[in-house]
């Protein structure tokens, strides 16, 4: 008889012990390429990673159908064990490449090399950094727009990431001020902020993009993804017809998900490319593709110009992806929209991911929908917040999900907009976002918070947790 897999083990053996003690909410898919995203071992392995309990390969790889020595499985228990009991241990063995000290209670890990073994033990407590999101949106009669950035995978120790602005659509001195700082993140700390000023100006120029980064990660701390978002200021001005069209009868170009799906058998994927905000007269859209984590052997790559007649809302390119039979994860592809003709201006949407599914380590079906946080403690009056409903476990065929919002201590009409409404999800679409707008008021409020939830799925998709999330307006 085989001994049990990693997978198994994660999920059977350690589970309960983490579940009652860990308080990383990190997936194994945003740490591991090879584990797919919403597997029933990917909350497992994303815990058991945050504790300290696994690692990984040299190469990046967690190898989830990889058997597993007794030697190894007594390893990973006397983890759980100092983990559980916040005791300091010491592992070497000749199966792994280093020897580490793990302490629960201080987050500490040291290594030092021992053998030439491919797996590596050594992770990273001190954590990896990222936006929210990849996409955010400010009213250009704000005066700064919040962006936020987490850490995640650990949060030992005091460590710093450098953001940056960098002009898009919009010029910095007329439509935003430049910004650059370091946030500093003290140790236990696993959220942070900053902020881009916006500048009312009184012309009509349609919504104008800024890109945010992040750099020059420093403690220990590692840059996640995504680290590259776009900030959309959003035109309040009317104008006097001389520019551009106050309607924006032209239209906004953007993808209609902000990710997309398809298992490496596909053979293909329609992306969907939507005119939003009118349609007048005839305009176009370079689309082009690039790599991510996959390459040639993986997808063929796709650069064009999409033509948009007179009343066209939306148009499709293909993708075509490749099945290697190799058990090498989940790869990614990069799509963007660029060069908007014919008066037309790019949306916060104009840049999405395809996430190529390796089929031999993944099942691929309906999917389940769920959403990417269960709480949202930082929502800023006066600004959106943008809620991620993921897709996961497939994304054939067209679906639907129902959401909505429910008050509180914050109070619809008061505090937030009631928002609700019917979700659809095309072929290959495995991630959406919603914006609830989060209203400005002259009350001294304490913490108000309300709800938001995602209910009756239909195509024959499920709901997975989470399914509601609390947000929480500062």
């Amino acid at each position: 008889m085989k001994r049990p897999n990693a997978t198994s083990l994660v999920v059977f053996g350690f589970s309960l012990g983490l579940f009652a003690s860990a308080n990383a909410a990190t997936l194994g898919s945003a740490v591991f390429g090879d584990v797919g995203g919403g597997t029933y071992y990917d909350s497992a392995v994303g815990d058991m990673y945050s504790a300290g309990i696994i690692t990984g390969y040299n190469d990046g790889r967690f190898g989830p159908g990889d058997y597993v020595t007794r030697g190894q499985v007594a390893v990973m228990m006397q983890r759980l064990k100092a983990h559980l009991t916040g005791q300091s241990i010491t592992v070497s063995s000749s199966s792994v490449s280093s020897r580490r000290v793990v302490s629960s209670s201080s987050s500490t890990t040291t290594s030092s090399s021992s053998s030439t073994s491919v797996q590596d033990t050594t992770i990273n407590n001190a954590g990896s950094f990222r936006f929210t999101t990849g996409s955010f949106k400010v009213d250009e009669d704000r005066d700064a727009a919040t962006i936020n950035v987490i850490r995640y995978g650990g949060n030992a120790g005091s460590v710093t990431v450098k953001y940056t602005t960098e002009n898009g659509t919009a010029e910095a001195g007329s439509d935003y001020d430049l910004s650059e700082g370091i946030i500093t993140f003290a140790d236990g700390k696993t959220s942070g902020s900053f902020q881009v000023p916006i500048v009312d100006d009184n012309e009509s120029e349609g919504n104008e993009t800024v890109f945010v980064k992040l750099s020059s990660p420093g403690g220990g701390g590692q840059l996640g993804s995504p680290n590259t978002a776009t900030l959309t200021i959003v035109d309040n001005d009317e104008g006097d017809g001389s520019s551009v069209d106050p309607s924006n009868s032209h239209g906004v170009f953007v993808f209609s998900a902000s990710e997309y799906e398809a298992s490496e058998d596909m053979g293909s994927i329609t992306i969907t490319i939507d005119r939003t905000s009118g349609t007048s007269g005839t305009a176009t859209v370079k689309f082009e593709t690039s790599d991510g984590t996959a390459d040639s052997s993986y997808y063929d790559q796709n650069v064009g110009t999409i033509s948009f007649a007179d009343g066209e809302t939306s148009k499709t390119v293909t993708v075509t992806v490749k099945d290697n039979n190799n058990n090498n994860g989940n790869k990614t592809v990069n799509l963007k929209l660029s060069l908007p003709t014919g008066n037309a201006t790019l949306g916060s949407l104009s840049t999405s991911t395809l996430v190529i599914v390796d089929n031999e380590i993944s099942t691929f079906g309906k999917g389940k929908f769920r959403l990417s946080d269960n709480s949202y403690p930082d929502a800023s009056e006066g600004s959106p917040q943008v809620i991620i409903i993921d897709r996961i476990g497939g994304s054939e065929g067209e679906v639907t999900i129902d959401y909505e919002t429910e008050s509180s201590l914050a109070k619809e009409g008061d505090d937030f907009t009631e928002t609700s409404g019917t979700l659809t999800f095309k072929e290959g679409e495995s991630q959406k976002r919603i914006s609830i707008p989060i209203l400005t008021d002259t009350k001294d409020d304490p913490r108000e918070s309300f709800r938001f939830r995602i209910k009756n799925p239909t195509g024959g998709a499920e709901t997975a947790s989470p399914a509601e999330a609390v947000i929480t307006i500062q």
